[in-house]
């Protein structure tokens, strides 16, 4: 008799470069609801880590599916004391290739296109190439005259840890194109299942950025200043912020779960400092439903 997950396996692609083609597929369909729908609140929570990394358990050659949409409550901007709610896809999509200096194909929210380059015990190491929101003048009155930041390409390097029920993850990530600077985040998550319904998981997080990234997100630069009432602030590198989640994931199926989120990002220094910052605690929360094909 031929098991359910073999009859799913088959419908498929199985070669590498089927995969690759069905990946880039996926993430042109995830960046076009991004950029349909995701709007303000998208751009301050790119810098909120909303699900926790794990470690792949799939066997070579095997596909993991995993879509769905949820609702994000977010500030406007980073440093923004006004929210809005939108619709947030949730893909978690991967490709256990299991290939000497390719372990994993995977898509997700968090990093969008990315490759895991090589795992060995609770280690991995890899890479991913993402989208980087914009931010755009018009949002609030605090931002008329500072000029809008477009969206770009966002390019990443992990090194992630998983001792079971613990992770840790080391991240850089720097903008190409329309926006500068580079941020390197530390994160530490626990996961815990409270019964077998039910999973909560807890991470603290902080990341620092250059001196071009606090320039374009939280400076004034001459230009600006004499197109709003600002001073010139010129921010220099240092830790921009750190964060705090709690999510849970209630299965209500074997197939289909639903995933809620809260916690708060906190700016720090010269970012806190800045004038377009009205508050530096930025609460954020996400509820989803998701389902494993």
């Amino acid at each position: 008799m031929v098991s359910n997950d073999s009859r799913r396996a088959t419908h498929w692609p199985r070669t590498i470069g089927q995969v690759v083609i069905t990946l880039a597929v996926y993430l042109t369909a995830l960046l076009a609801i991004n950029l349909l729908i995701t709007g303000r609140a998208h751009g301050q929570a790119a810098d909120m880590e909303l699900t926790a990394p794990s470690r792949t358990t799939l066997a070579s050659g095997r596909w993991s599916v995993r879509l769905g949409a949820g609702g994000l409550v977010a500030p406007v901007y980073p440093g923004s004391q006004s929210f809005v709610i939108i619709p947030a896809p949730l893909p978690d999509i991967s490709y256990r290739a299991g290939l000497p200096m390719l372990d994993t194909i995977y898509i997700n929210g968090r990093d969008g296109l990315g490759l895991v380059l090589w795992r060995g015990g609770p280690l991995s190491f890899g890479g991913a190439v993402g989208y980087a929101v914009g931010r755009w003048q018009n949002w609030a009155p605090r931002l008329n005259g500072l000029g809008d930041i477009n969206p770009a390409v966002r390019g990443s390097l992990f090194l992630r840890a998983d001792f079971g029920g613990l992770g840790f993850s080391l991240q850089g990530d720097r903008a190409f194109g329309n926006q500068n600077g580079t941020t390197v985040t530390f994160e530490a998550s626990y996961r815990r299942r409270l019964t077998s319904r039910v999973m909560v998981i807890g991470l603290v997080g902080t990341t620092w950025a250059d001196n071009n990234n606090m320039q374009q997100w939280f400076g004034v630069d001459p230009l600006q200043a004499s197109n709003t009432n600002y001073a010139i602030y010129q921010p220099g590198a240092g830790f921009r912020s750190i964060s705090a989640s709690l999510s849970g994931v209630f299965a209500l199926s074997s197939a289909w779960n639903v995933n809620a989120t809260v916690g708060f990002s906190q700016l720090l220094g010269n970012a806190a400092a800045s004038p377009i910052v009205e508050t530096p605690t930025q609460p954020f929360g996400l509820l989803g439903l998701s389902y494993k094909f």
